[in-house]
Protein backbone atom coordinates (compact mmCIF):
# COMPACT_ATOMS: atom_id res chain seq x y z
CA UNK A 1 0.00 0.00 0.00
CA UNK A 2 1.18 3.49 -0.62
CA UNK A 3 0.46 6.21 1.27
CA UNK A 4 0.21 9.87 0.34
CA UNK A 5 3.08 11.58 -1.03
CA UNK A 6 2.90 15.44 0.94
CA UNK A 7 4.38 16.79 -1.21
CA UNK A 8 2.22 16.37 1.08
CA UNK A 9 2.89 16.51 1.09
CA UNK A 10 1.56 17.44 2.31
CA UNK A 11 0.61 21.06 -0.06
CA UNK A 12 2.57 19.64 -3.31
CA UNK A 13 3.74 22.39 -6.06
CA UNK A 14 0.06 23.26 -7.04
CA UNK A 15 -0.87 24.02 -3.81
CA UNK A 16 1.55 26.22 -3.18
CA UNK A 17 0.64 28.11 -6.16
CA UNK A 18 -3.21 28.58 -4.97
CA UNK A 19 -2.26 28.95 -1.19
CA UNK A 20 -0.19 32.25 -2.10
CA UNK A 21 -2.40 33.91 -4.15
CA UNK A 22 -5.57 33.29 -2.56
CA UNK A 23 -4.07 34.41 1.05
CA UNK A 24 -1.28 37.10 2.38
CA UNK A 25 2.18 35.10 2.16
CA UNK A 26 4.90 37.36 3.70
CA UNK A 27 3.42 36.74 7.34
CA UNK A 28 3.61 38.96 10.48
CA UNK A 29 6.60 41.55 11.42
CA UNK A 30 8.47 40.22 14.70
CA UNK A 31 10.76 41.11 16.72
CA UNK A 32 13.20 38.21 17.94
CA UNK A 33 13.32 38.15 21.49
CA UNK A 34 17.22 38.03 23.48
CA UNK A 35 18.96 34.77 22.72
CA UNK A 36 16.76 34.00 19.79
CA UNK A 37 16.92 33.59 16.34
CA UNK A 38 16.60 36.53 13.72
CA UNK A 39 13.64 36.39 11.66
CA UNK A 40 15.38 35.49 8.09
CA UNK A 41 14.41 37.24 5.05
CA UNK A 42 13.43 35.75 1.90
CA UNK A 43 14.65 37.05 -1.59
CA UNK A 44 14.33 34.25 -4.33
CA UNK A 45 11.96 33.20 -6.57
CA UNK A 46 9.83 30.65 -3.95
CA UNK A 47 10.29 33.49 -1.27
CA UNK A 48 6.52 34.02 -0.55
CA UNK A 49 6.34 29.70 -0.16
CA UNK A 50 9.43 29.47 1.89
CA UNK A 51 8.00 32.91 4.18
CA UNK A 52 4.86 30.78 4.52
CA UNK A 53 5.85 27.98 5.60
CA UNK A 54 8.31 29.04 8.11
CA UNK A 55 5.53 31.26 9.52
CA UNK A 56 3.69 28.39 9.76
CA UNK A 57 6.38 26.38 11.76
CA UNK A 58 6.94 28.98 13.93
CA UNK A 59 3.08 28.97 14.89
CA UNK A 60 3.23 25.39 15.23
CA UNK A 61 6.16 25.36 17.62
CA UNK A 62 8.82 23.24 15.23
CA UNK A 63 11.74 24.97 15.31
CA UNK A 64 13.45 22.16 13.26
CA UNK A 65 11.81 23.11 10.15
CA UNK A 66 12.37 26.94 11.27
CA UNK A 67 15.77 25.80 10.83
CA UNK A 68 15.90 24.00 7.64
CA UNK A 69 13.92 27.26 5.85
CA UNK A 70 15.58 29.99 7.49
CA UNK A 71 18.10 29.66 4.75
CA UNK A 72 16.27 29.76 1.75
CA UNK A 73 17.11 26.54 0.55
CA UNK A 74 16.68 22.15 1.66
CA UNK A 75 19.35 20.07 0.96
CA UNK A 76 18.55 16.66 0.02
CA UNK A 77 20.25 16.10 3.62
CA UNK A 78 17.90 18.04 5.10
CA UNK A 79 14.93 16.55 3.47
CA UNK A 80 16.29 13.41 3.94
CA UNK A 81 15.92 13.81 7.82
CA UNK A 82 12.62 14.86 7.30
CA UNK A 83 11.51 11.42 5.31
CA UNK A 84 13.35 9.70 8.22
CA UNK A 85 11.50 11.92 11.30
CA UNK A 86 7.79 11.35 9.61
CA UNK A 87 8.61 7.25 9.49
CA UNK A 88 9.23 7.42 12.99
CA UNK A 89 6.51 9.23 13.90
CA UNK A 90 4.12 6.87 11.61
CA UNK A 91 5.74 3.75 13.36
CA UNK A 92 4.97 5.03 16.77
CA UNK A 93 1.11 5.03 15.75
CA UNK A 94 1.64 1.69 14.70
CA UNK A 95 2.48 2.04 10.68
CA UNK A 96 5.25 1.06 9.73
CA UNK A 97 6.64 2.04 6.33
CA UNK A 98 9.48 -0.17 4.16
CA UNK A 99 10.74 3.38 3.33
CA UNK A 100 10.33 7.01 3.15
CA UNK A 101 12.36 8.91 0.77
CA UNK A 102 12.87 12.52 0.50
CA UNK A 103 10.72 13.96 -2.29
CA UNK A 104 7.87 12.13 0.50
CA UNK A 105 7.00 9.01 -1.44
CA UNK A 106 6.67 5.98 0.64
CA UNK A 107 5.35 2.70 0.63
CA UNK A 108 4.14 -0.06 3.61
CA UNK A 109 3.23 -3.76 3.09
CA UNK A 110 -0.24 -4.57 4.82
CA UNK A 111 -4.05 -5.49 3.66
CA UNK A 112 -6.69 -3.43 3.04
CA UNK A 113 -8.21 -1.13 6.05
CA UNK A 114 -11.11 -0.94 7.98
CA UNK A 115 -12.77 2.65 7.66
CA UNK A 116 -11.69 2.88 11.10
CA UNK A 117 -8.18 2.24 11.18
CA UNK A 118 -8.30 4.49 7.86
CA UNK A 119 -9.11 7.24 9.35
CA UNK A 120 -6.77 7.19 12.08
CA UNK A 121 -4.01 7.01 9.33
CA UNK A 122 -5.63 9.88 7.60
CA UNK A 123 -5.56 11.73 10.75
CA UNK A 124 -2.12 10.22 12.09
CA UNK A 125 -0.50 11.37 8.56
CA UNK A 126 -1.37 15.13 8.89
CA UNK A 127 -0.13 15.26 12.47
CA UNK A 128 2.94 13.24 11.90
CA UNK A 129 3.49 15.01 8.41
CA UNK A 130 3.58 18.47 10.88
CA UNK A 131 5.15 17.41 13.91
CA UNK A 132 8.22 16.01 11.10
CA UNK A 133 8.45 19.04 9.17
CA UNK A 134 7.58 17.41 6.54
CA UNK A 135 4.26 19.52 5.95
CA UNK A 136 6.78 22.99 5.54
CA UNK A 137 9.57 21.20 3.60
CA UNK A 138 8.75 18.44 1.22
CA UNK A 139 6.85 20.59 -0.72
CA UNK A 140 8.80 23.31 -1.18
CA UNK A 141 11.82 20.66 -1.71
CA UNK A 142 9.87 19.05 -4.50
CA UNK A 143 9.31 22.59 -5.75
CA UNK A 144 13.25 23.50 -6.05
CA UNK A 145 14.30 20.38 -7.38
CA UNK A 146 11.89 20.18 -10.07
CA UNK A 147 11.23 24.26 -10.71
CA UNK A 148 14.27 26.01 -9.18
CA UNK A 149 13.32 29.60 -11.44
CA UNK A 150 9.68 29.52 -10.37
CA UNK A 151 8.05 29.23 -13.64
CA UNK A 152 5.59 26.74 -12.49
CA UNK A 153 4.95 29.21 -9.53
CA UNK A 154 4.07 32.40 -11.20
CA UNK A 155 0.71 31.67 -12.45
CA UNK A 156 -2.77 32.99 -11.56
CA UNK A 157 -4.90 30.69 -9.51
CA UNK A 158 -7.35 30.05 -12.55
CA UNK A 159 -3.87 28.88 -14.44
CA UNK A 160 -3.05 26.55 -11.77
CA UNK A 161 -6.29 24.63 -11.09
CA UNK A 162 -7.02 24.52 -14.97
CA UNK A 163 -3.71 22.79 -15.69
CA UNK A 164 -4.07 20.09 -12.77
CA UNK A 165 -7.56 19.20 -14.01
CA UNK A 166 -6.80 19.27 -17.51
CA UNK A 167 -3.54 16.89 -16.86
CA UNK A 168 -5.25 14.95 -15.04
CA UNK A 169 -8.19 14.34 -17.40
CA UNK A 170 -5.63 13.77 -20.16
CA UNK A 171 -4.08 10.76 -17.43
CA UNK A 172 -7.64 9.38 -17.64
CA UNK A 173 -7.80 9.71 -13.53
CA UNK A 174 -10.83 11.68 -13.68
CA UNK A 175 -13.46 11.86 -16.07
CA UNK A 176 -14.52 14.47 -18.70
CA UNK A 177 -16.70 16.30 -16.25
CA UNK A 178 -13.87 17.15 -14.32
CA UNK A 179 -13.61 20.25 -14.14
CA UNK A 180 -11.23 23.17 -12.48
CA UNK A 181 -13.72 23.97 -10.24
CA UNK A 182 -13.42 20.40 -8.64
CA UNK A 183 -10.21 21.81 -7.60
CA UNK A 184 -10.39 23.30 -4.47
CA UNK A 185 -8.76 26.25 -3.22
CA UNK A 186 -5.93 25.76 -0.31
CA UNK A 187 -7.33 26.92 2.94
CA UNK A 188 -5.48 28.92 5.44
CA UNK A 189 -3.53 25.45 7.21
CA UNK A 190 -3.51 23.05 3.82
CA UNK A 191 -5.76 20.56 5.31
CA UNK A 192 -8.67 21.23 3.24
CA UNK A 193 -6.13 20.56 -0.45
CA UNK A 194 -4.81 17.26 1.85
CA UNK A 195 -7.90 15.78 2.58
CA UNK A 196 -9.06 16.32 -1.54
CA UNK A 197 -5.36 14.81 -2.81
CA UNK A 198 -6.06 11.89 -0.05
CA UNK A 199 -8.86 11.18 -3.38
CA UNK A 200 -6.14 10.34 -5.43
CA UNK A 201 -3.74 8.80 -2.67
CA UNK A 202 -5.30 6.98 0.09
CA UNK A 203 -6.82 3.15 -0.60
CA UNK A 204 -10.91 3.86 -0.79
CA UNK A 205 -10.38 7.66 -1.90
CA UNK A 206 -13.21 8.03 -4.25
CA UNK A 207 -10.10 8.39 -7.68
CA UNK A 208 -7.69 5.81 -6.15
CA UNK A 209 -5.46 3.38 -7.77
CA UNK A 210 -2.10 3.23 -7.96
CA UNK A 211 -1.90 4.59 -11.66
CA UNK A 212 -3.99 7.54 -10.59
CA UNK A 213 -1.85 8.03 -7.45
CA UNK A 214 1.10 7.96 -9.74
CA UNK A 215 -0.84 10.47 -12.47
CA UNK A 216 -1.82 12.94 -9.12
CA UNK A 217 1.72 13.11 -7.92
CA UNK A 218 3.02 13.29 -12.02
CA UNK A 219 -0.08 16.30 -12.47
CA UNK A 220 1.19 18.06 -8.96
CA UNK A 221 4.83 18.16 -10.00
CA UNK A 222 4.62 19.12 -13.88
CA UNK A 223 1.62 19.48 -15.38
CA UNK A 224 3.02 20.36 -18.67
CA UNK A 225 4.04 16.84 -18.86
Amino acid sequence: MKRPQITKVAAPLLALALACSTAACTGPASTPQAGAKAEPTFSGPWAEDFRRSYDQARETGNTFAQDVLRDERITEAEATEVASRYQSCMADAGFVYDYVYPDGSAQMQGGDMGDAEQQRFNEQDIVCSKESGQFFITHLYNALVQDPDGELRNRTVEEVRQDLAECLKRKGAVGPEFTAEDVPIVDADGEEYLQFSQQFTNPGGKYYSEQNYESWIQCNDDPRK
